[in-house]
């Protein structure tokens, strides 16, 4: 079995961002890009926070937004950040949480929020939309109604649904998710009871993964640390190879996204699933 060189998997020198090709394209991703504890490990020292995205660019073709999970910021923050990206870059942007965590209206939160992503329609930059919902969120008429009512208000949009409970796991959650233009995450989470596996059930052309680490002592707990302070082996990444070669169709694009970003974790694994699927496909 031949393993990744340490010296291009675990340290930050600059890769072209290009999609990867199987039987459809791949691509993949860090869930966010601005961190503080990114400093030194990913982005150089003494490069100013502004420049952060433009340096992202230069290393992925595709970034998840996670912070309209707290608050919507102006359409302008949005056109800068079509502005400071090349043309083929691409993003996918959270719903806000009081959408998905909090029994708030959805018109009145997701009217403001569609408003400000428009930039990023307008460029045809923007790929979708990620609704993360709790593990309180349960399988339920209720639910059902409220991602319907989601789903109207930017029926022309993407949308990836990813549960945290595995109540969802059931053969009629995917046809309603397949009928309404839903795309199912599979996540990759603590095997924890309650949290769903990583099982693969496509519903649309589109295929979404989430990597948010294994850490089982943190993940329910966090006065002890980060859930997501998590470093992903070889081996483990290697388990997900034939996972991601099922899901690779022809005419279908594979979203990976890392969501383990403590102190650059994420980066680091990106890069490294990157080049496992490099060689398997050299292989082929």
């Amino acid at each position: 079995m031949t393993s990744v060189k340490p010296e291009t998997a675990l340290l930050f020198e600059e890769i072209l961002p290009k999609s990867l090709h199987g039987k459809g394209v791949i691509q993949i991703g860090t869930s966010g890009y601005s961190f503080k504890d990114w400093r030194d490990s990913f982005y150089p020292k003494g490069l100013a926070q502004n420049q952060w995205l433009n340096f992202y660019a230069r290393h992925f073709s595709v970034v998840e937004i996670n912070a309209t999970y707290y608050r919507t910021p102006s359409a302008s923050t949005f056109q800068s950040m079509v502005d400071r990206t090349p043309e083929h870059f691409e993003f996918w942007v959270k719903v806000p949480g009081d959408v998905t965590h909090k029994n708030e209206d959805v018109e009145i939160v997701m009217k403001p929020f569609i408003e400000a992503v428009k930039p990023l329609e307008k460029a045809n930059r923007l790929k979708g939309l990620l609704a993360q919902f709790p593990p309180s969120f349960r399988y339920n008429k209720k639910s059902l109604d409220r991602l319907v009512r989601i789903r109207n208000l930017v029926p022309d949009v993407d949308i990836a649904v990813e549960f945290r409970q595995d109540e969802w796991l059931e053969e009629g959650v995917f046809d309603f998710l397949e009928k309404h233009g839903f795309i199912h995450v599979i996540p990759d989470l603590p095997d924890l009871k309650g949290l769903p596996k990583p099982d693969i059930h496509v519903t649309s052309s589109i295929r979404y993964v989430r990597f948010h680490g294994r850490n089982q002592q943190n993940w329910y707990k966090p006065q002890l640390g980060d859930r997501y302070d998590y470093e992903y082996s070889e081996t483990e990444l290697r388990e997900w190879i034939s996972k991601i070669k099922t899901i690779d169709e022809e005419n279908s694009t594979a979203y990976l996204f890392f969501n383990n970003c403590h102190a650059g974790q994420a980066v680091k694994n990106a890069r490294m699933l990157r080049q496992l699927l490099e060689m398997e496909f050299e292989n082929e």
